[in-house]
């Protein structure tokens, strides 16, 4: 009975503890693979394929899994699924297979159809009978049989010149390719790595943080600040995606009034046409970077010191120049956490403002989460 309680209390333990993504199964695959346990690799990486959505990251995959039944000498399988590793690239336009990755698969290719037909070979050679238990009754020997005057040696089994030890260039994701593309940089496992496949619908990101604003002689103290950006991405290479869209910032200006007395916020609003560039660095993380031009709403300035108090007929809009760079971490396919060291904005005077204003610039801080698909 307590065996029966004990299972009771393991059995949704374990069911919660396994793999139940792509990603994961490709961890899992990657783990089984280093501990040497290439059947279990296998499996793994077959259950990865199975839920691999991206179809991108799918050959990687298949790579996989030819790696570990290579390093159990199944000379067949391995064959078959490095052809279709070999195939499914043949049809990636955004991430091609890369020379040396190409040169290296067919090196293999050639060297297990040798094996998978000297291993044919030795299954069709004769006798292909069953030994009874108690043995097979003895021939007698014929005079006329010619002694067998081939090479006994012992060669090693067929297809031994495959399992050489080779240190494997995984560049190609989970890529990662994994979790993540094509894949990553170089381990010694021979194991693909998934990488973050490129977005190629749309991708979004909203970042907070702190700015110093300065226009003229007014001072500013430091002062949150937001910005929406939002484009559709053109994957240019494996590594590199340029994106064309737009920006929105928002940043409150509090000031005195000097005249009504009290105090009074205004505000800044950005609205601009914008251009960026994701550099994948290593898999998961890339740099960028962000032009936009627009327009600069500077709203509810009437009666303040940028304005020398004068009033105004309503938001005053000027040319609006922002320029940002950013680090984006992927936490999954789907979503990134980003930072921006630093974002700079410009804007010339316009009229109607005092007239120490020569220029209304930033510099940003922020941090915040995307969304890429």
């Amino acid at each position: 009975m307590r065996k029966i309680s004990l299972a009771a209390l393991l059995i949704p333990a374990l069911a919660w503890a396994a793999p139940k993504t792509a990603d994961e199964w490709y961890a899992e695959g990657a783990n089984q693979y280093t501990l040497g346990a290439f059947d279990r690799a296998i499996d793994s990486f077959k259950q990865g394929f199975s839920l691999e959505t991206d179809e991108s990251k799918k050959a990687n995959y298949l790579y996989n899994i030819a790696q570990a039944y290579r390093q159990t000498h199944d000379c067949k399988n391995a064959l078959f699924f490095y052809k279709r590793y070999l195939a499914a690239k043949a049809g990636d336009t955004v991430k091609p297979i890369e020379s040396q990755r190409k040169k290296q698969v067919e090196g293999f290719i050639a060297e297990l159809e040798v094996c998978v037909k000297q291993q044919t070979q030795v299954s069709e050679r004769p006798p292909v009978n069953n030994v009874p238990p108690e043995g097979e009754k003895p021939d007698k020997p014929d005079k006329t049989d010619k002694i067998d005057k081939t090479d006994k040696t012992d060669k090693g089994p067929p297809g031994d010149t495959v399992r050489k030890e080779r240190k494997e260039v995984a560049t190609g994701a989970p890529g990662s390719v994994p979790p993540g593309g094509e894949t990553s940089e170089e381990e010694d496992t021979g194991v693909t790595q998934t990488a973050t496949a490129p977005p190629r619908l749309i991708s979004l990101r909203i970042d907070g943080g702190a700015t110093k604003v300065t226009a003229g002689s007014n001072p500013v103290p430091v002062q949150a600040t937001f910005a929406l950006v939002g484009g559709y991405p053109i994957p240019i290479d494996r590594r590199l995606t340029v994106e064309v869209g737009a920006a929105f910032t928002f940043t409150p200006i509090p000031f005195d009034a000097a005249m009504t007395g009290g105090s009074r916020t205004a505000q800044m609003w950005g609205l601009l046409a914008n251009a960026g560039a994701t550099y994948e660095v290593i898999p998961k993380l890339g740099v960028r970077g962000d032009v936009g031009l627009g327009v600069l709403f500077f709203a509810n300035v009437d009666h303040s010191p940028f304005t020398s108090g004068q009033d105004t007929s309503g938001a005053l809009s000027m040319f609006h120049l922002r320029a940002a760079a950013s680090a984006d971490y992927a936490i999954t396919p789907n979503l990134v956490i980003t930072a921006t060291p630093v974002a700079f904005t410009y804007s010339p005077p316009k009229a109607g403002l005092a007239d120490d204003i020569k220029s209304i610039t930033s510099i940003d801080f922020m941090i915040g989460i995307g969304y890429r698909k």
